[in-house]
């Protein structure tokens, strides 16, 4: 098992939070924090499933992991959606059979819960990155693999605005899709930022993610950004405004949230531990906190209304409730614990964190 990395995993729970928070209604009432969020929290997730990608594995190895750790997920949440409808529902069999084909799709809007989008593209992303590696280790010149690497990015952004709606012609008949199926439209882009957390993690000084400058000068460069530019930005719906731009600020928060989480684990010990907790279920956060939070969000509106303690009440609901299934359903059972890439066997959280 490799050496964990503490302030990676810190990283990890700071995004989930952030994940969390930006799938409620918060663009209704607080746009500003819901533009940081959505500013650099994709190209976060990616950078930090990069970070320690290994392209010597074998390739049939690298399949296999990813598949137990992301797409086994997929289907035994995709099938528990569907399942819990069919016998607690009013759904029919053949609306079931309809819908679970959509979702072999497998973009947002084709998955019930529309999150899901991000496992199968993070699949296609690991591998995607070991054909690039693969292809580029002849090379010996640093900058020539930036240049493919920043290539890629360019190539990755062109389609995307054509992707959301695509509309086609089937058998005579029009249709219109969103995005291209399983995401593969977003491999470039995602693995963009997949790709360079190995290239900055191996290249970097450890220092660099210490120093306070470091920390102070993506904070101003991101808040600056945020502040002054209207350059959205959301992986889900191809919205890539401006390719240096959007490029800048990502990266720019992702050091930032890097930076950040060293701070906290020099300074801030109970902090750490609670944070690395969180980064450790990142899948279990990131497949069910949106029901969860909808519900209950859905559920107080008639009594307290829509408003800021609505909001702050659903996304405490959004964390702790799929902690809650994590730890008293999930990891007990170890034919449950299987299909979320753990083994089959509950093992410490201390020791484990999901690849994401």
């Amino acid at each position: 098992m490799k050496k964990r990395v503490q302030y990676i995993d810190i990283a990890k729970g700071i995004g989930i939070l952030l994940v969390v928070l930006g799938h409620n209604d918060l663009n209704a009432y607080h746009p500003l924090l819901h533009r940081f969020i959505y500013a650099f929290h994709m190209a976060l997730f990616f950078f930090l499933s990069g970070i320690f990608f290994n392209p010597d594995r074998p390739f049939k190895v690298l399949v296999k992991k990813r598949f137990d750790g992301l797409i086994k997920p997929l289907i035994f949440t995709i099938l528990l959606i569907y399942g819990i409808s069919l016998f607690f529902g009013k759904i029919s069999l053949s609306d079931v059979a309809i819908r679970l084909f959509k979702s072999l799709y497998m973009t947002g809007p084709y998955l019930n819960w529309v999150q899901l989008w991000f496992l199968p593209l993070l699949f296609l992303v690991n591998l995607y990155a070991y054909f690039f590696y693969k292809f580029t280790r002849p090379i010996k010149k640093d900058w020539i693999i930036w240049s493919i690497l920043l290539i890629t990015l360019w190539i990755g952004i062109l389609p995307l605005p054509y992707m959301w709606m695509l509309d086609i012609n089937l058998f005579g008949k029009s249709l219109s899709l969103y995005g291209a199926p399983a995401n593969v439209d977003l491999v470039l882009l995602a693995g963009f930022y997949f790709i360079l957390a190995r290239e900055l993690y191996r290249k970097l000084p450890a220092k660099f993610f210490d120093s306070k400058i470091t920390f102070f000068t993506s904070a101003t460069v991101l808040f600056g950004m945020v502040f002054t530019l209207d350059i959205p930005v959301d992986f889900n719906m191809r919205l890539y405004t401006s390719l240096p731009l959007n490029t800048i600020e990502a990266i720019a928060g992702i050091l930032f949230i890097l930076t950040l989480s060293r701070q906290i684990e020099f300074y801030a010990e109970k902090l750490t531990r609670l944070l690395s907790y969180i980064g450790s279920l990142t899948l279990s956060i990131l497949v069910f906190h949106v029901p969860i939070q909808e519900m209950v969000n859905n559920k107080l509106i008639p009594y307290i209304g829509q408003n800021d303690l609505t909001i702050t009440i659903a996304y405490l609901a959004g964390v702790l409730g799929p902690i809650f299934i994590h730890e008293f359903f999930i990891a007990p059972n170890p034919k449950v614990n299987a299909w979320f890439g753990m083994g089959g066997v509950r093992q410490p959280v201390s020791s484990k964190s999901v690849e994401l």
